[in-house]
């Protein structure tokens, strides 16, 4: 057990196997829960496309839930699923896409067995259901001029304009229309190998009989290759201002930086700083943006990290005429960090939380597997300790070094989404190039 800035971290006990067709396992028994969760990692997602492709992962992504050979329709699929006492969720990412089976203890066995089974024996039919499906879900991201109106996929594309980055997950209307069955096969034989993947099984079940049934289930899986991402080219001097206009009582606001990712040595300090600005109530920007100054019910700061690049965000929905001063308000926020370093007790409270954080993920297996899953695909450190001892070790100088490096005024992309009037684009625009 690690005890670091005196919280108590007991180590997740762990076991690594590895297949002989490559797949990564990882097994983590915790008896003192009534549940386990089996879950599935793979690198794929909308970083992993093309421009004629995007989309298709999230589109194969629903489509497994469609019937395998042994339940060859989605209805039977689903009440074979939940007879077991859970429900199979699934998640497109933008860099990975995940599967969760959460099952109580005595059906965890049969559940790694279907789990498998959805993966590796998809039917891959009923599309056109599937694309009306599919078909809601992207129109709730554009107006009624085909648009793209969510502010997360706007804010995205301006800061990576040429690449699949920039890419919404769900991908277009006419990318949708165009898949096919031949499409999702060559997709799915593509990614869903097993050096392309990780399988974690967390919670309480029986070590033996659980590493039987991944064996058995998941050996016959195709090798493949472990695919990287492309990389990023570096940020020339782009357009750093993008406006869409959209009927409603708000304008949504997003001021976005870019920033390192995941595997940077300087990943745990840029944790802390999301944590500093906004983790709870009396954090920075709650406190300023809300309940000093009414601009916002809610507001956020956070760091959206990809393998090799990230990017740190502040946001809110504002009325109209105020998206300036939230503007503004940000950039005060970012300069008081800029000029002095956050104090002691901001950055000890931060640390403590991370650290409970941490600590909880033993709380629920679907978390458990989420750290460890995750941390395997992406060669990042497994164990708490490790990972606690990183945050444990900055300072709030690095803190503020990380702010100047990265929080430049001059280096902000601003995006809004809502009804700005020419006088108030123009100050706008003036602020994106402040």
């Amino acid at each position: 057990m690690a005890v670091v800035n005196g919280v108590s971290l007991p180590e997740l006990p762990s076991e690594s196997l590895t297949l002989g067709s490559g797949l990564r396992v990882r097994l983590i028994p915790l008896p003192h829960l009534q549940s386990a969760t089996v879950s599935f990692f793979v690198r794929v997602g909308s970083r992993y496309e093309t421009t004629q492709t995007n989309g298709l992962s999230h589109f194969l992504e629903h489509m497994l839930y469609r019937g395998t050979e042994a339940h060859p329709a989605a209805h039977e699929l689903s009440l074979a699923i939940e007879r077991l006492g859970g429900t199979l969720d699934a998640t497109t990412h933008v860099d990975f896409t995940s599967y969760d089976l959460t099952l109580p203890t005595e059906t965890i066995v049969k559940g790694v067995e279907l789990i498998a089974e959805v993966l590796r024996q998809p039917l891959l039919t009923e599309l056109s259901t599937e694309k009306l499906i599919i078909r809601e879900e992207i129109l709730e991201e554009l107006n009624e001029e085909g648009d793209q109106i969510d502010i997360d996929n706007v804010s995205r594309r301006l800061l990576y304009p040429n690449h699949p980055l920039g890419f919404s997950i769900a991908g277009p209307l006419n990318n949708l229309d165009r898949f096919e069955t031949v499409d999702l096969r060559r997709h799915h034989m593509g990614y869903y190998a097993a050096r392309n993947s990780v399988v974690c099984v967390a919670g309480a079940f029986d070590r033996h009989e659980i590493g039987d049934a991944v064996r058995s289930h998941f050996d016959g899986m195709p090798s493949g290759d472990s695919i990287k991402p492309s990389t990023v080219p570096p940020h020339a001097d782009p357009v750093r201002f993008a406006y869409v206009h959209e009927h409603g009582s708000q304008t949504d606001v997003r001021l976005s930086f870019h920033t390192p990712g995941v595997t940077s040595p300087e990943a745990p300090t840029l944790l802390l700083l999301a944590r500093v600005l906004d983790d709870g109530l009396s954090t920075r920007v709650h406190h300023m943006i809300c309940e000093e100054r009414g601009l916002a019910y809610e507001a956020f700061a956070g760091n959206d990290t990809f393998e090799d690049c990230g990017v740190f965000d502040f946001g809110a929905s504002v009325e109209h005429k105020k998206a300036p001063l939230l503007v503004e308000t940000v950039f005060e926020l970012i300069d008081e960090l800029r000029q002095r370093a956050p104090t002691e007790d901001e950055v000890a409270k931060a640390k403590l939380r991370y650290l409970w954080d941490l600590r909880m993920v033993r709380d629920d297996p679907e978390d458990t597997a989420h750290f460890a899953g995750s941390s395997a695909l992406f060669g990042l450190p497994e164990r708490i300790g490790t990972v606690a001892e990183q945050v444990a070790r900055v300072t709030p100088e690095d803190i503020q070094r990380s702010v100047q490096r990265y929080l430049d005024l001059k280096d902000a992309y601003l995006t809004c989404v809502g009804v700005l009037d020419d006088g108030l684009l123009a100050n706008l625009r003036g602020l994106a190039r402040a």
